[in-house]
């Protein structure tokens, strides 16, 4: 009887041959001997062109041979994270810089992100697109009055909204020709929510290798730390995201669904949370109609909640049934559409009986389209868990309001300083 785990002179194509109706054994034989089993696939699919299973350990192999590759093409990824730290330190060397990072600093990350895709391509529209957003969005922050902490609310605005078409064309690279279809643009939502786990975990290591660096330093010479802050600290910052993107694409091979899993666990967490906010709120007589902190509370609830219910959906097969995370996504967007349509009166109250300001009016703007878009996923998700529609009408939900961010943020920053006149 021939052993299983053959040294790497035996793994041949008769033997995988004779495996085929065992893919454990296969995948333990490969684990033992890759090197050789690879030799020994290429004979045995030559021999065996219609079996299934040889068919599909050529593609997986082949695709980790496809990694492989971008795993030594690790020194252009490296030039793009420090090309794209340099760029955002440099020029404030001489620079203001609380003058030259806010208008700069996120854009330049996002587009940096962009050059990450675009380099596996090489899509000449997309670099023509890019350069002209990198040129008009460019010269508009460079025109925009203020400096130091002195900015005109509606320059705050613009300048907050901007990265937000740069995030818009990251994600026409990241998707490339399919970027109206909806798988293409989950795929990106996806993306976005891995990008902040990964890049939290790659900055808490960089903040442990800045702490004992500095720590050393500053035995040597004083002031050391403040230095390395400001020089490596904010060049490394700058590089966190593109090397969160390697990891990514590369290493995890788009695979981890480490932000989904955590947008399921935290789901009944806000859920209760809210729904407890919303009745203590209530009963505890406060008035959201004169207080600025509750709307801003509001907000950032908005923000988190369409980023949790996306990420769960993201993970979602079109052919799955509705389980208990479907109900509680239905239940938190139920209370968060209650707390936002008290929120956007209490917004409607203030702009009548104070005026419009470039603040009540981005933050009435913003409502009003996180509201629209967690409407719609809301129906979405009515219709899953009433059996009227299926997983695909809520990725639909999700992924097709996404340019309608892009067109706000156009609003915001090209649209509404010049309204209000820079003040």
């Amino acid at each position: 009887m021939r052993p299983l785990f053959a040294p790497e002179d035996r793994v041949n194509a008769s033997q995988l041959l004779d495996l085929l109706d065992d893919p454990a054994a296969l995948e333990a034989l490969y684990r033992e001997s890759p090197r050789a089993f690879r030799r020994a696939l290429d004979d045995a699919h030559a021999q065996r062109p219609d079996a299934i299973l040889l068919r599909a350990w050529a593609a997986r192999l082949s695709d980790g041979q496809r990694v492989g590759t971008a795993a030594r093409a690790l020194g252009p990824v490296i030039a793009i994270a420090l090309g794209c730290g340099l760029l955002v330190r440099l020029p404030a060397v001489w620079l203001e810089p609380e003058w030259y990072y806010p208008r700069f600093a996120p854009s330049i990350v996002l587009l940096s992100l962009a050059l990450y895709f675009w380099s596996t391509q090489r899509d000449r529209g997309q670099m023509i697109a890019g350069l002209l957003l990198a040129a008009v969005a460019g010269t508009l922050a460079l025109n925009l009055p203020g400096h130091g902490d002195v900015y005109a609310d509606s320059v705050v605005m613009a300048l907050i909204h901007l990265p937000i078409l740069s995030w818009a064309f990251l994600g026409l690279v990241f998707a490339g020709a399919s970027w109206r279809q909806t798988d293409a643009r989950i795929r990106f939502l996806r993306f976005n929510g891995e990008l902040l786990i990964l890049g939290s975990l790659v900055a808490l290591g960089g903040m442990v290798f800045s702490g004992l660096t500095v720590a050393l330093f500053e035995l040597i010479a004083k002031g050391a730390g403040k230095w390395y802050m400001q020089n490596i600290g904010v060049v490394g910052a700058a590089a966190v995201p593109v090397a969160a993107t390697y990891l990514y694409d590369v290493v995890f091979q788009r695979r981890t669904g480490i932000a989904s899993v955590l947008a399921r666990v935290f789901a009944p967490l806000f859920l209760a949370m809210t729904a407890t906010y919303l009745v203590v709120a209530v009963l505890g007589g406060q008035n959201p109609f004169v207080d600025r902190a509750f709307l801003i509370t509001v907000n950032g609830l908005l923000i988190v909640v369409l980023g949790m219910s996306v990420l769960s959906i993201a993970e979602r097969g079109e052919d799955d049934v509705v389980g208990w995370v479907d109900r509680v996504n239905l239940a938190l967007l139920t209370v968060t559409l209650l707390i936002d349509v008290l929120a956007l009166s209490a917004i409607v109250f203030r702009l009548a009986s104070y005026g419009f300001t470039p603040n009540r009016v981005v933050v009435l703007g913003a409502n009003l389209v996180i509201l629209v878009h967690l409407a719609l996923i809301f129906r979405a998700h009515v219709g899953f868990v009433r059996g009227a529609a299926d997983v695909g009408a809520i990725r639909r939900a999700a992924a097709g309001y996404l340019p309608a961010y892009a067109a706000w943020a156009v609003v915001v920053s090209f649209v509404l300083p010049f309204v209000f006149g820079f003040a």
